[in-house]
């Protein structure tokens, strides 16, 4: 819905939401080109999906010089459920994936050659664009200067030598740069930290939240269904592949060491801080799946060298449990408003009233509604404060706070199935004439006496 409005009202629209503009800014020019239908729209994030992949492989390539890690790299990725998952959905995750492989193969470019143009400007061009498109492009940025400073910390020959990254004018004025070309949104991101709107679902985190992620990543599942002792196992084989991974690379620059910080990092400190105040959730943290997938391939390649049959099991258990992963991936794909609205449509008479009983099936239905009707908001007496999600409804005139002003006719009640109180607050004078549900999305039809 904000994508499809203009380029300064995307920008005002998002200002008021929760997440910067260049997402909706880059669906907006790719919907002038290509539609608006779910597959124009949605395409966006399965082509990133794909350069993704070729990004990857790329970096792996360009540490090891090894094309069979790259390949086996590729392949985890694109097999991946996490990265599957973002790459069907009209969110940003997917094209902050690009932007931050973006960052970080200009980063190791720089810290081949600190001379190094190109690489500078694919950092800032990765990180500034990253910065646009969600906010835990900090992390990653902090991610980065983490392994710089190790990289000055561990070498004894950098101490002395002014040849480290850390020392270097050109790497501090790269990140300046980076944070000159945000600085027309900052206002707004100071105003939605303040406002703090959209973050009151998020759970506090605790010791096993780390376990439910990696089951995230790499089953797409309710990781608390599974035995215990998998349930813990499987994310400390993981750690453990990680750090063997580290441990085997001997190289001046440590690139591993730089992966294993870019999907370790962000995540730990995000899980940290919602202790306090909570701010993650797994799919903010998209990116960080890149990593490890890459990572994954570095430690097999170097277990195969002395202990093949130990490579290929792991190779074997990572691709059968993101297999497994695809599945759910697939089964969870319920939500079928789309059915559920086209149901409506296929009954639909002139006078007719559609109503979305909450907000979500509201933006939802108004995207498959062709009846030339506008559907109504129901908001029970609280009508939205304007900032949210609720930012992208312009016409006031959408919102009906009792069903008692409606006198006559058939209306139309979409939300979600089971007992809402949408459906509970319904007069006893209406008649239920037809319900129709898929998935959990579910429309009730009623004749008003």
């Amino acid at each position: 819905m904000l994508s499809g409005r203009g380029w300064l009202d995307v920008w005002l629209g998002s200002a008021r939401d929760v997440h910067p503009p260049l997402y909706y800014e880059l669906l907006h020019g790719w919907g002038l080109v290509f539609g608006s239908s779910t597959l124009a729209l949605r395409s966006l994030s399965a082509i990133c999906g794909v350069i993704v992949v070729g990004l990857g492989y790329q970096i792996s390539l360009k540490i090891s010089k090894r094309h069979n890690l790259a390949a086996l790299a590729g392949v985890i990725l694109a097999l991946n459920p996490f990265l599957v998952r973002y790459s069907q959905e009209a969110r940003m995750y997917g094209v902050l994936g690009v932007f931050m492989l973006i960052a970080m193969l200009g980063l190791i470019r720089v810290v081949n050659d600190h001379k190094d143009k190109l690489g500078y400007l694919l950092y800032i061009v990765g990180i500034s664009a990253g910065l646009y498109t969600h906010y835990f492009t900090v992390l990653v940025v902090a991610s980065f200067w983490v392994y710089i400073l190790s990289i000055f910390i561990t070498s004894k020959k950098a101490k002395k030598s002014s040849n480290n990254l850390l020392l270097d004018w050109r790497w501090w004025l790269a990140n300046v740069a980076a944070l000159v070309v945000f600085l027309p949104w900052l206002p707004n991101m100071i105003k939605q930290l303040t406002r703090a709107q959209g973050l009151g679902w998020l759970s506090k985190t605790s010791i096993a939240t780390f376990n439910d992620t990696i089951w995230q990543f790499f089953t797409f599942t309710d990781a608390h269904k599974i035995w215990p002792l998998v349930y813990w196992i499987f994310p400390l084989l993981l750690l453990v592949i990680i750090f063997y991974a580290v441990r085997q690379d001997k190289t001046k620059q440590h690139f591993v060491r730089l992966l294993s910080i870019f999907c370790l990092f962000p995540i730990f400190l995000a899980i940290t801080a919602s202790l306090a105040k909570p701010i993650f959730h797994e799919r903010y943290f998209v990116f960080t799946t890149i990593g490890i997938c890459i990572i994954i391939a570095f430690a097999i390649a170097d277990i195969y060298k002395k202990h093949q049959f130990i490579a290929v099991s792991i190779a074997v258990v990572i691709i059968a449990a993101q297999l497994i992963g695809l599945r759910n991936v697939n089964a969870q794909a319920s939500h079928r408003i789309d059915n559920v609205f086209s149901h409506i449509i296929n009954d639909f008479k002139p006078g007719d009233i559609i109503i979305s009983g909450e907000l979500y099936t509201y933006f939802d239905g108004s995207f498959y509604n062709t009846t030339g009707t506008t559907m109504l908001l129901f908001t029970g007496g609280g009508r939205p404060n304007g900032y949210g999600e609720s930012a992208l409804i312009y016409n006031k005139n959408v919102y009906i706070d009792s069903y008692n002003n409606l006198l006559s006719g058939r209306v139309w009640l979409l939300g979600k199935t089971g007992s809402h109180s949408y459906y509970d607050s319904v007069p006893a004078s209406w008649q239920l004439e037809d319900s129709f549900s898929q998935g959990y999305s579910e429309v009730r039809l009623y004749q008003i006496q």
